[in-house]
């Protein structure tokens, strides 16, 4: 039997990213210990955030702040690798042949950079998107500044199918508004053809076109799954629930396979002073990182904050699970410390991480 394949939905990589950037790529290495799986640690390097810059540095150092936590995955999937281009070429064929991509009219909103490219009567044309935003009654492109505007275009719009079983997502909560995206966007167009020059140019008989970068890095998992690492558990985020969906639906009308999706809650800082210590974390050694990230995973809630008045007694713990005894609260076990402290937010964390595997994956790493 193969071993299981545990991977992490793509993420922008940057150069010093805070530690919010480590939080899936920990629970991937984490369930990856626990299942004696494969870990792949998926990298979205053609979005749109990084746009034209230089993006080799970022990855680089993405890569290097994961070693120095602690978290080094079997493999690295890139969007912008080579490789790709015949899959994503197979793909799009198998796709068009189906049914589900094809050429139409349809009116679309853009800007003149091009950086805003979207379907006029898009469900997510919003002020929340983070590409543009409202000046009065005039939308704006935050890249160019100037206009967004709506013309009549022959485009290549993939139309989203019905799934053919529910997905197995945890939590239980979550697993429900992916039957809802499933169930609101059943027969949906998506754009997926752009203007402006991505990275993925394909010729499709009677043009080139250039593919959306966001539908590309979601074709990721059947190319993983033909390069014989066969997704088992993908780590998602909160934030890009519909992403999570579509790299799904995709993986099951391509191969005919599912994967199990974990969304742990999305984690952010509860102020600027905390986001300023929290940014020194490379200064902390490696237990204390990981046991900090640990002691904030959570599937209850969707959305967390880091509680940076628990890192003392992190620290702390830390030492202990290195195997040095001389804390500031005096504690010579894991269980003495978690006693002592009067965090009991840290000890109902902890404890219930304990149950899970984390701490004991942590245990084990540095025994």
């Amino acid at each position: 039997m193969s071993r299981p394949v545990v991977v992490t939905l793509p993420i922008t990589p940057r150069h010093t990213p805070g530690l919010g950037l480590m939080l899936i790529p920990l629970v991937m290495d984490i369930i990856r210990q626990q299942m004696d799986g494969t870990g792949v640690l998926a990298l979205n390097v053609n979005g749109s955030k990084l746009g034209s810059v230089n993006v080799e540095p970022h990855v680089l150092g993405y890569l290097k702040v994961c070693q120095q936590v602690g978290i080094v995955p079997n493999v690295v999937w890139r969007d912008d690798q080579q490789e790709n281009v015949y899959w994503i070429n197979q793909f799009f064929k198998q796709l068009t042949d189906a049914g589900l991509i094809f050429r139409a009219k349809r009116a679309v909103k853009r800007c003149p950079c091009r950086i805003v490219e979207t379907l006029a009567n898009a469900e997510n044309f919003s002020d929340a998107r983070k590409l543009y935003h409202w000046t009065g009654n005039v939308c704006l492109c935050k890249i160019c500044q100037l206009p967004v505007y709506e013309e009549s275009d022959d485009v290549y719009l993939f139309r989203l199918p019905k799934p053919k079983k529910g997905f197995v997502v945890t939590p239980e909560f979550t697993q429900g508004e992916i039957a809802n995206l499933a169930s609101r966007f059943t027969g949906a167009e998506l754009l997926i053809s752009r203007t402006r020059q991505s990275a993925i140019p394909l010729w499709v008989g009677r043009e080139r076109i250039f593919l959306d970068p966001d539908f590309t890095w979601q074709l990721y998992l059947p190319i993983l799954w033909h390069c014989g690492h066969r997704p088992t558990v993908m780590i998602g985020s909160q934030k890009n629930l519909f992403g999570c969906y579509l790299a799904m639906l995709l993986l099951e009308i391509l191969v005919g396979d599912q994967v199990n999706l974990v969304i742990p809650a999305y984690c952010q800082t509860k102020s600027p002073a905390d986001a300023t210590i929290m940014g020194r974390f490379l200064e902390w050694n490696r237990s204390t990182v990981r046991l900090f990230l640990a002691a904030h995973v959570a599937y209850h809630v969707k959305d967390t904050r880091f509680d940076v008045s628990l890192l003392r007694n992190i620290q702390n713990l830390s030492l202990i699970l290195g195997g040095q005894v001389a804390t500031s609260s005096g504690a010579r076990s894991l269980e003495q410390s978690l006693s002592r402290s009067s965090a009991r937010q840290l000890r109902q964390r902890l404890l219930e991480a304990r149950r899970s595997g984390v701490i004991d994956s942590l245990i084990l790493e540095l025994s």
